[in-house]
């Protein structure tokens, strides 16, 4: 049985009293909190992080998702949202965030417990994955990339796009489908932004490795 460190976050202290037990008895060390700016300090800790944040909500809005950026903007972790909120529309708004799942409530515990299995199963083997193709390599955890052995430097979102393209190596991806993966389907920019980020890219990469393809008309393809 897998177990891990669990932030729990949700404004009702009973629900979270509740789960703590819950996933205490299962193993897992579990911190919780009622208090958005609380759990922003919890995380900004340098040691003993979560793997992994339940944040149990019922209808999420603006504030909730303004938390969960904030969180992306120095975490990776984990994310579980739970909530009453059982809309498509919703659940697909939620994931463009990148939050990692999805749970309508409500939820049997036993049910919850094995979701937040198999993100921390998922999130061990990629921080244990270094992918090498061609002659980069990419380190998931540690966010880095070396070409030809050497360090590349890449920006977040460079990293971001260049790991969007490995994963889907040799698949032709519209701009407006890398827009909605690497920027969120909510980003009011264009085409612009992925052509500019491309064509940094493609510097950095040099000439002597042109792994990105323009596909005329559509968008761009990832090649060895």
């Amino acid at each position: 049985m897998l177990t891990g460190r669990l932030l729990i976050l949700s404004k009702k202290e009973a629900e979270c009293k509740e789960m703590t037990a819950y996933f205490e008895d299962s193993g897992y060390n579990v911190i919780w909190c009622t208090e958005y700016d609380e759990a922003g300090e919890i995380l900004s800790r340098g040691k003993n992080k979560p793997d992994l944040l339940i944040f149990d909500v019922d209808i999420p809005k603006r504030r909730e998702y303004e938390t969960v950026e904030k969180i992306r903007m120095y975490s990776d972790m984990a994310i579980l949202m739970l909530s009453q909120d059982d809309k498509l529309d919703s659940q697909l708004y939620a994931y463009s965030k990148k939050i990692d799942d999805y749970m309508v409530k409500p939820a049997p515990l036993p049910l919850i417990e094995a979701h937040v299995e198999a993100i921390i199963r998922r999130t061990v083997e990629k921080r244990n994955a270094v992918e090498a193709v061609g002659a980069l390599s990419i380190d998931y955890e540690g966010r880095k990339i070396y070409l030809a052995d050497r360090p590349l430097k890449v920006t977040a979102k460079e990293f971001d796009l260049l790991e969007y393209f490995i994963k889907h190596k040799g698949m032709i991806l519209s701009r407006d489908k890398i827009l909605d993966s690497v920027w969120g389907f909510d980003y009011i920019g264009g085409y612009r932004s992925v052509d500019t980020l491309v064509k940094k890219l493609r510097a950095k990469l040099t000439k002597e490795y042109p792994y990105i393809k323009t596909v005329y008309g559509v968008g761009y393809c990832f090649d060895i």
